[in-house]
Parts: C-alpha cells; sequence; structure tokens
C-alpha cells in the first residue's frame, strides 16, 4: 500500500465514523488539496473552497495565540448554519471534517485520535522532516481527543436571560453593562462585546493583569480572526458562519480556547453630525477548558440572547443561539 493509499485509508476511518460526516479533506496549510473522500449529500461541497476557509480557519487567532504565549492551535470549529467545519493541523498539513452537527454532536473522540495518531505517523514519512517519535505521536493524540471530549462535556447551563431588571429605562450600552456583569459562572478568563471595526464596546477582564495582553487588543485580534473567516465563507452552500470557536494548548491537561460569535447589529450615532449607521457587534471570550466547553457556550449564548432583548432581533445570532443548543443537547457524561 502507498503513502497517498495509506493516507485515504485513514480519512475513510474517519468518514464512517458517523453517517453525519459528509467530507474529509487533507491540504497544505495554504489550502492546496492533497486527498480527499465524501459521501453524498443534498449539499454542495466543493473541496477547494472548503480547504480555502480550513486554512484561514486555522491562522485566524495565530496571532492572539502568540500574544498570550498559549501555543500550539490544535483545533478550530467553524459552525455554519448547515454543517461544522472541525479543522485540525497535522505538521505542515490540516485535516478538515466537515460534519452535520444538526443531526449528530458530538465526533467520537476516541477514533479520531486513533486516526490522528496514525495520519500524523504517514505524513510525517509523505513529507519527511518531521520525524515522529512514539511519545510524539501518543502526545499529539492525546491532545485531540482531549480537545473533542472536553469541548462537548461540562455542567449544562440554563438557557435564560440575564435582563432580570426593567431595562428599559437604561440607555443601550448601560444595559448591555448589566448583562455582562450577570454571568453566573467563572468560565470565561476574559470576554468582551467588540463592534466591526474591533473597537470595545464593553468588556470583563477575569484575571486581570495575569494575562500579557490587553483585553482591548485580545479583543480586537479576536474579532479580526473571525471577520476573515466569514469573509472567506461568503454565498457558500453551507449557509452564514456563526460563530468560530479555537482551542490551543502546550499538553491535553492544559488546554484554552476563544470563541467569536454574532451578537447582533447596534445603532452608532456621531453627535456632531447627527449621522448614525448599523454595524454588525460581536461577543469574544477567552477560556481555560478545565469547566468543558458546554457551559461556556451555554454562557455566551445567555448573553447574546439577553443583549438581542435589548438591541432587537438579528436572524444570524437567532441561528447562533439554535446552534448552540444544539450543541449543549448532546454532551459527554
Amino acid at each position: 500500500m502507498s503513502i497517498r493509499e495509506s493516507l485515504i485509508k485513514y480519512l475513510t476511518s474517519i468518514l464512517r465514523a458517523s453517517n453525519e460526516t459528509l467530507m474529509v479533506i487533507l491540504c497544505d496549510e495554504n489550502g492546496l488539496l492533497i486527498a480527499h473522500i465524501g459521501r453524498k449529500s443534498d449539499i454542495d461541497l466543493e473541496p477547494n473552497i472548503i480547504t480555502g476557509i480550513a486554512s484561514i480557519a486555522f491562522s485566524a487567532s495565530e496571532e492572539n495565540w502568540n500574544d498570550l504565549g498559549i501555543k500550539e492551535q490544535i483545533i478550530a470549529f467553524s459552525f455554519f448554519e448547515k454543517v461544522c467545519l472541525i479543522t485540525i493541523k497535522i505538521n505542515q498539513t490540516l485535516l478538515t471534517i466537515v460534519h452535520k452537527y444538526r443531526d449528530d454532536w458530538p465526533l467520537d473522540p476516541d477514533n479520531l485520535a486513533s486516526n490522528m495518531y496514525h495520519l500524523k505517523r504517514e505524513i510525517g514519512n509523505f513529507f519527511g522532516g518531521f520525524p515522529n517519535s512514539e511519545n510524539d505521536l501518543e502526545e499529539f493524540s492525546a491532545k485531540v481527543r482531549s480537545s473533542i471530549y472536553l469541548f462537548s462535556m461540562g455542567t449544562d447551563i440554563p438557557f435564560n436571560s440575564y435582563n432580570n431588571e426593567d431595562y428599559s429605562s437604561l440607555e443601550v450600552l448601560q444595559a448591555i453593562s448589566n448583562v455582562l456583569d450577570s454571568i453566573k459562572n467563572p468560565v470565561f478568563s476574559r470576554y468582551s462585546l467588540v463592534n466591526l471595526s474591533g473597537l470595545t464596546l464593553d468588556a470583563r477582564d477575569i484575571d486581570g493583569q495575569s494575562l500579557p495582553i490587553t483585553i482591548e487588543a485580545f479583543s480586537a485580534n479576536a474579532n479580526v480572526g473571525f471577520q476573515k473567516v466569514i469573509e472567506e465563507s461568503q454565498n457558500i452552500s453551507l449557509g452564514r458562519l456563526l460563530s468560530y470557536i479555537c482551542i490551543s494548548g502546550q499538553n491535553s491537561e492544559s488546554l484554552h480556547g476563544i470563541l467569536s460569535c454574532h451578537s447582533g447589529k447596534l445603532k452608532f450615532s456621531d453627535e456632531k453630525t447627527k449621522e448614525s449607521n448599523i454595524q454588525n457587534v460581536s461577543f469574544v471570550g477567552l477560556f481555560p477548558l478545565t469547566y468543558g466547553g458546554v457551559p461556556v457556550v451555554g454562557e455566551a449564548r445567555n448573553i447574546v440572547y439577553s443583549i438581542l432583548e435589548i438591541i432587537g432581533t438579528d436572524d444570524v445570532t437567532e441561528k447562533v443561539i439554535d446552534s448552540i443548543n444544539i450543541i449543549t443537547s448532546s454532551k459527554f457524561d
């Protein structure tokens, strides 16, 4: 069996692990297609378009991870209306799984970790220059397993509004500030609301001065990364991009994540010119995976839901809430 045939074998194993996995793709870091395998679907999937999104999605948060001193990024989840793209870096290649999360979630972490072990070995042989010791292979597969497992576990947070008081008499930003103060569980290290240009509208820094980058710089970088993925994925059959979550860490016991998602549209006015414009705003957060990913996305959902109550409905953000409800409804015990 050639190395290429061996790669296809492990891609096939990932595809067969779930009937809702539509395609598995291997490309280089620039998005150049190496190999792929898929099944028939009512969603029009073009591998070369998927690889372009995967390349951007995996590199979108690189600046933040460098500034935070948290390396190396392991996995990126790009949740669209119809599917989730799960992208994992293996040496200088990117593996992307196109999965219908609305019908089956989460992925099988043991099956995926086993295939990552073998793929990393085969890719090292295929490209050369990446000698893999047994320890390297086991550590890599353990990080992938932990990322998948921990992201889909933890205590579910009830879906509710944090507008417990009458906010109608408050200014919009003050009402939003009250929402950000109402988080019920200490799952975020920092979180903020950011406008389209990256300006932090309001933020909470739980870790204070313990991180090497300011929350304003973190928020701007996270929003830039999110917008890059949005721009790369315009007008595709996967539907709108709803949220972007990436996980990084030196080992499987110390993992952190960055979450970015739509949070509605906010009206801004210029006091001098009296002109106004409406901008998309995003919620971004940094979190340890200590408590699992379920309470993290649950808190994000409740915050953006509460913000929508203040600033008005938004179709894309309502789909974000719906997608998070699906993610939290199926989890590991």
